[in-house]
């Protein structure tokens, strides 16, 4: 329970013998100030004991912020992280936000960004197809050539008159950059030093000369760019240049200098280091990137007509190139079709690079003399060829011969699926024959009715029966004796056959005998010629036997033949008397 203290100084007061006027007095101001006197107590009571709520700080906080960052840049860098932080959250959350939030802004500049590269990629394949048949393009060409420029490149810093690269706008008080630009592909160092390099040749001047605040260098020459500075009363604009200007692109300086500080005339006065404020003047500095570049000469009706005929020879001669070149290719593959054991299954032609894919068999005709014959490169060709078996008959055949290796008497047939061999061959060679016959692809059947056998034993016995008879005093073959000679060398050939697989060797031994009428030394000059016809007459050295020439007994007028089979020791040697 609350004791009032008015209450208490009034008890005292009675007990000390006051009036009791002055009680009522003292018990009237009680009744008259005590609720504005609880108020007083509640809001000490606030002031002292109660904490700050977060609605009383809403209140003042945009102001506060305000205040602040005037002052100084604290609440800036205590701010960035959380911001930062912020923005990362939500463009990871929903990025489609930003993007719609953004996209007014980065389609326009996006645009115009494309536009532009676009515009300078036209002028400089104008300016280059201007200048690519001409003398001076030839020139400029090599120029390119020595440098390692680009021949675009070449051609435009021929052909400029001038180009602003790039544009400054710097604070007169402060020396500090407002705003830069610069033109489609210029290489830009660093622009906060070249503004202070730019300040600080002006101060240098003007304290070298003795010049006033008002007086400032307004050009200087650096390379093959001129610089030039046009000064206004809180900033100035500088212009480098590439190439001789004219004297109305100051005049374009000025103007827009004008402009800038018409409006942003507060902005220059209370210029505090914060650049950000004069982005809006970067359109003004655009327009200052101004380029003219020399107006290509006419061209000349002639020039035009040797454009367009050399233009015309050119397509006609790769036309007829290009037809030759598939009417070679269409050849070719005409050949390949029709080549026995080659089978097509893909090809493809294009830009003078060929691909073939078919069947081949091992004994077809190699296909890249097939294309050297069509006079086509091999090298330009890729082919892919997977083997098989061709049934075609003449590759049958030749397939027989490769597996069977048949003696120089045999004949092989083909009808169809049937394989006849003619002729005469050892025992052996027919049984191994009859074997492997039937195991070669295309063969069907094999058939050797009309081969005859012949042993070694029988073929000697027949040849040395062999006697050519000769005219007296002749020297020449009857011709009814050469059909029997003719014999004679098929069997050698089939004796030679038979004895190769042992390393034996034949010898075939010439018996000359005349008779006992006329000289001795006659007889003697007839019989040595008589075995030279007779030798002649059996193919002679081709025959591929050892040869010996004998006389014979007289009183005959014949040649005789005596074979046999010795070990191989010896090259065959020349007959001999």
């Amino acid at each position: 329970m609350s004791t009032d203290p008015h209450r208490l100084r009034r008890d005292s007061r009675s007990s000390e013998g006051l009036t009791p006027a002055n009680e009522d007095w003292d018990q009237l101001r009680t009744l008259l100030l005590a609720p504005e006197q609880t108020q007083i107590d509640e809001l000490r009571d606030r002031l002292d004991n109660r904490p700050v709520e977060p609605h009383d700080v809403s209140r003042v906080l945009p102001e506060a912020f305000a205040i602040r960052g005037v002052s100084d840049q604290q609440i800036s860098t205590v701010l960035t992280p959380y911001v930062e932080q912020g923005f990362v959250t939500t463009l990871r959350k929903s990025p489609q936000t930003i993007v719609d939030a953004i996209a007014p802004i980065m389609g326009p500049a996006i645009r115009q960004a494309i536009a532009r590269a676009l515009q300078s990629m036209t002028e400089a394949f104008n300016h280059s197809m201007d200048e690519s048949l001409s003398f001076r393009g030839l020139q400029w060409r090599m120029e390119a050539w020595r440098t390692g420029r680009p021949f675009a490149e070449v051609v435009l810093l021929h052909r400029l008159r001038y180009r602003v690269d790039q544009m400054f706008l710097i604070h007169r008080d402060t020396g500090l950059l407002l705003r830069h630009v610069a033109a489609d592909g210029v290489v830009v160092q660093d622009q906060h030093v070249l503004s202070g390099m730019l300040t600080a040749i002006q101060g240098y001047v003007r304290d070298s000369f003795g010049a006033s605040h008002d007086q400032a260098l307004n050009q200087f020459q650096v390379g093959e760019w001129t610089v030039w500075v046009e000064q206004g009363s809180r900033a100035y604009l500088a212009g480098v240049i590439r190439g001789t200007p004219p004297a109305s692109l100051r005049e374009k300086f000025r103007d827009v200098l004008d402009q800038i500080h018409a409006e942003q005339a507060e902005a220059l006065v209370s210029f505090d280091g914060d650049a950000a404020r004069f982005q809006v003047v970067q359109p003004y500095l655009e327009q200052c990137l101004q380029a003219h570049y020399e107006s290509p000469p006419p061209r000349s009706a002639l020039k035009l007509w040797i454009l367009g005929g050399a233009v015309l020879l050119g397509c006609a001669w790769w036309g007829w190139t290009a037809y030759q070149a598939h009417a070679r290719w269409s050849h070719l593959l005409v050949q390949l079709k029709a080549e026995p054991g080659i089978v097509l299954t893909n090809t493809t032609s294009t830009w003078g690079r060929h691909h073939l894919e078919g069947l081949r068999d091992p004994l077809a005709k190699d296909p890249s003399l097939l294309m050297t014959e069509a006079g086509i490169d091999p090298s330009t060709v890729s082919a892919l060829w997977a083997s098989f078996y061709a049934l075609d008959p003449q590759l049958v055949l030749v397939r027989a011969q490769v597996i069977l290796k048949p003696p120089s008497t045999v004949r092989f047939h083909l009808n169809g699926g049937l394989l006849v061999a003619t002729g005469s061959a050892s025992l052996e060679w027919i049984n191994e024959t009859r074997r492997l016959a039937a195991l070669i692809p295309g063969i069907t059947r094999y058939r050797d009715e009309g081969l005859l056998t012949v042993s070694i034993p029988d073929l000697l016995t027949r040849i040395n029966r062999t006697a050519v008879h000769f005219r007296s005093g002749s020297v020449a073959v009857e011709p009814s004796e050469r059909a029997e000679l003719n014999a004679v060398v098929g069997m050698i050939q089939a004796l030679k056959q038979g004895v190769s697989q042992s390393g034996q060797q034949v010898r075939l031994e010439i018996f000359v005998s005349t008779d006992d009428i006329g000289a001795a030394a006659l007889n003697l000059t007839l019989s040595q010629k008589r075995a030279e016809a007779v030798l002649t007459a059996l193919g002679g050295e081709h025959l591929g036997v050892l040869t010996t020439v004998a006389t014979g007994k007289a009183g005959q007028r014949s040649v005789t033949l005596q074979a046999s089979v010795e070990t191989r020791s010896q090259e065959p040697e020349s007959p001999r008397p």
